[in-house]
């Protein structure tokens, strides 16, 4: 089971990174040809294998030779491997299945926010109905109902940050689609564990901010993949994080 979700989550890395790189150019991902981005080449099936073509072409185009973007093999390398991680941390049900969506959506989330600074909205769409349906099959219609309130609760005080924010800075603090995605990991936290998360974001990113400002001189930098990676940790800990809220506020 490890090994065929392995190869699954390495397919579907590929689409990811067909996604997070076409769609915010406006490209179709479905039907257009795949090309190498050296020589313009329409690439063949067999270049096209996850993990297995870049290994054996070496890196490099079978057609021009120069170096193909080790993103590809990142890509579906991670997506594999956190399917997997996935399976052993949740066997099976509703933490199984949300698992995969959750790491799906921060794979496309990471392509996107760190390339071309977008979160884009399809992803966020199919993320919400699919959790959507997932809650409704295990939890029943109010606790769906809750979550979606949650989400919009969540996605309300991202709203206000923004305002605050601009107020302050006399510019954007945060992206349009961190606001969107604040919903999202609402829905799927509940409100007192996805305001965790938006806690945690603000911490995991902190390093990564010090280091953008003293490298690149430059304050602006994607908020996306931390929010998604803290929606990660918060979910797939979701025990540990309960406890330690009923903990912080026993006093």
């Amino acid at each position: 089971m490890a090994v065929l979700l392995f190869f699954i989550g390495a397919i579907l890395g590929s689409f990811y990174l067909v996604i997070g790189t076409r769609l915010p150019k406006g490209e179709d991902v479905l039907f257009s040809r795949s090309k190498c981005d050296n020589c313009g080449h329409v690439l063949k099936w067999y270049n096209l294998i996850p993990l297995f073509s870049y290994v054996i072409q070496r890196g490099k185009c079978t057609f021009c030779h120069k170096k193909i973007a080790s993103e590809h093999f990142i890509v579906e390398l991670a997506t594999g491997l956190l399917f997997v991680f996935t399976y052993y941390i949740f066997p099976s049900g509703y933490y199984f299945y949300g698992g995969l969506i959750i790491s799906s959506l921060l794979i496309i989330i990471f392509v996107s926010d760190f390339k071309y600074m977008v979160i884009l909205d399809s992803p966020l769409i199919v993320t919400g109905i699919l959790f959507i349906i997932l809650k409704l099959i295990y939890f029943g219609f109010k606790a769906t109902l809750s979550s979606f309130l949650s989400g919009i609760a969540l996605f309300l005080v991202m709203l206000l940050l923004f305002q605050v924010g601009k107020l302050l800075f006399k510019k954007e603090a945060l992206g349009g689609g961190d606001i969107k995605l604040s919903f999202i990991i609402g829905l799927i936290l509940d409100f007192n564990l996805g305001l965790t998360a938006l806690v945690l974001s603000t911490f995991v990113a902190l390093p990564y901010a010090l280091a953008s400002l003293e490298i690149k001189k430059n304050n602006e930098f994607p908020y996306g993949p931390f929010l998604a990676g803290s929606l990660f940790i918060v979910f797939y800990n979701y025990d540990k994080f309960l406890l330690l809220l009923e903990y912080l506020f026993a006093f």
